[in-house]
């Protein structure tokens, strides 16, 4: 339970950022105000007429009902522009009276126009803000049907199988001989593992989308981090050369393990799947100034140069079949760079030679303090 004492720093921190806009908004319609009187007084030194110092007046009205977060910031800029233009451009000059009997008329019609002005803009600020948020509503359903219509289709297959492969073993468990039952197993032992990575990139993807992806930042060895990803991946791994080489020298990285981990095993996954069986994927790390870097290789047919845009593109699974017949919801990569992006590293993809894909990321590093 929260104590007392929570509540008022909490509204005591929204009074301050509330403090701190109000502060900004005022600095820049005096700023603009200010600007506007230097540009007057440049026109009237070169002899242009008033109206054009009006218009300079009116255009810093129009800024400020744009850049500032309310429209008593633009209004109060009228009225004290009309008060600038009389103190400094009519005579008798530096006072707040007119000589001039028209002058009065001249005032009315600034302020007027200036608040016409920031009227105008406002409202057309704040239908261009709800179209912006419409057209984010909309993104958001379709995202949401996009991915209810990937997950009916992905989910399916694995418990099809999973169904299938368990109704045989009760109906016919005692006909099977050892291996196939073993084989069977199996099966639903990758189909399930298969849904429960699903779930966890599913989990991590609607976090992420929804600004609540928890980091638990710690200082942990790279090379560990990396061989206990290895050891979930998916059973498809025997059927493919996975090697990992580390370099010689202790890589500390500052970063939440359980979420690197599944950083390296979507991408291996991935590379499993995309390749032909018996193909290579090696895994490198090597060190940077302030950064550890990773890097992920196959030999395998490759990314195509029109679709390396669009490999980390959420629901981006490529046009390319896949070895075991289940589509991708294209999900893994996305969130892979998500989550290093999230750390402060970037994941790039390259090209091998002679042939295959290269999926680099990085890592800050960190130093493990010694208490004596």
């Amino acid at each position: 339970m929260k104590t007392p004492e929570g509540a008022p720093k909490t509204q005591k921190t929204g009074e301050t950022n509330a403090e701190r806009i109000h502060g900004k908004d005022i600095i820049k319609t005096a700023a603009l105000i200010g600007i506007a009187s230097l540009i007057g007084y440049g026109f009237w030194k070169v002899g242009l007429s008033e109206s054009n110092i009006i218009m300079v007046y009116i255009l810093g009205v129009l800024i400020t009902a744009v850049i500032t977060t309310r429209q008593v910031y633009s209004m109060v800029s009228s009225i004290v522009s009309v008060f600038v233009f009389n103190f400094l451009f009519t005579e008798p000059r530096y006072t707040f009276f007119a000589y001039e009997k028209d002058y009065p008329v001249t005032f009315i019609t600034m302020l007027v126009a200036a608040f016409l002005t920031s009227s105008l803009a406002m409202r057309l600020k704040k239908q261009t803000e709800e179209t912006a948020q419409a057209e984010m509503a909309a993104q958001k359903e379709q995202l949401r049907a996009d991915l209810l219509r990937s997950i009916s289709h992905d989910l399916r297959t694995p418990l099809t199988s999973i169904s299938g492969n368990s109704s045989n073993l009760l109906a016919n468990g005692e006909k099977f001989d050892e291996e196939t039952k073993r084989e069977l197993y199996w099966d639903i032992y990758d189909d399930s593992m298969w849904l429960i990575n699903l779930v966890e990139n599913l989990l991590s993807v609607t976090k992420i989308e929804d600004g609540r992806l928890n980091i638990t930042v710690a200082t942990e060895l790279l090379d560990e981090i990396i061989t206990e990803a290895l050891e979930h991946i998916s059973r498809k791994r025997i059927e493919h050369v996975i090697r990992f080489s580390p370099t010689d020298d202790i890589i500390l990285v500052k970063a939440d393990p359980r979420l690197i981990i599944q950083v390296i095993i979507n991408i291996v996954d991935n590379a499993i799947k995309y390749t032909q069986k018996g193909s290579e994927i090696v895994i490198t790390t090597k060190g940077l100034p302030g950064m550890a870097e990773v890097c992920i290789a196959d030999n395998g047919p490759g990314i195509p140069d029109e679709m390396k845009p669009m490999v980390f593109d959420m629901f981006y699974s490529g046009a390319k079949s896949i070895a075991d017949s289940r589509r991708s919801l294209g999900l893994g990569l996305h969130l892979c760079r998500s989550i290093v992006e999230a750390h402060g590293g970037t994941l790039e993809l390259s090209d091998n030679t002679p042939h295959g894909a290269v999926f680099t990321f990085t890592l800050p590093t960190g130093e493990v303090d010694l208490h004596e």
